[in-house]
């Protein structure tokens, strides 16, 4: 995990685990706006865990410019109740986790604003989640599309739920559906939000020091 120096990321809708690892130490960070959307990335869904597995929440998102829209301009598609959804899953899967009542009524409030651009309503969510967890982080977004850039740590690409490279360094936590399932890394930062808590920091610092 990065130490020292800066990082360019992308925006996620309730990150994984591993983009808050790589920030936490961080004092400013940089979320790429000028790329072209990518899809099927963690931009636009998080991982959590179900009875059942594995299971991706996905925003609907549309391109006001097409394939060639950015990242700064992608709109959030409200004609199918995902927020219903995503909240439902939510409850269902973590009501029972020792953290959920204590930050519900925080993240429920993602779940009922109508926010326009997607990098928007994400950066909300990556401020709160921030503070919630102990990281005090000035977040910056790139004036232009560097494809190469020198000099700071490029996750860009990486931080992907079509690579896992990261999962293997998470120390185990207690979760939910271990019993049926055993320990999962590299879920979304509410998995470990919901089942840690105040102690979420303590444990993204645990994780930089593999």
């Amino acid at each position: 995990m990065n130490k020292s120096g800066h990082i360019i990321l992308p925006t996620a809708y309730f990150p994984p685990i591993s983009y808050f690892a790589h920030i936490i130490n961080l004092p400013v960070i940089y979320i790429e706006q000028k790329e072209t959307f990518p899809k099927q990335t963690y931009r636009n869904r998080c991982e959590i865990m179900t009875a059942s597995g594995k299971s991706n929440l996905i925003i609907p998102v549309t391109r006001p410019h097409g394939n060639h829209t950015m990242t700064q301009d992608i709109e959030i598609c409200y004609r199918e109740p995902w927020q219903h959804h995503h909240w439902k899953t939510l409850q269902a899967c973590y009501r029972s986790s020792p953290f959920f009542n204590y930050y519900d009524e925080i993240i429920y409030l993602f779940f009922e604003k109508h926010e326009k651009l997607l990098l928007k309503h994400n950066s909300n969510i990556l401020k709160t989640i921030s503070t919630l967890i102990g990281i005090d982080v000035d977040i910056q977004f790139t004036e232009d599309y560097d494809k190469n850039p020198e000099g700071i740590l490029d996750l860009r690409s990486d931080l992907s739920p079509k690579i896992q490279r990261y999962s293997e360094v998470f120390p185990p936590y207690p979760q939910v559906f271990e019993h049926k399932s055993g320990f999962t890394g590299g879920l979304s930062i509410l998995d470990l939000l919901f089942n840690m808590g105040p102690e979420s920091g303590r444990y993204l610092r645990r994780v930089i020091g593999h």
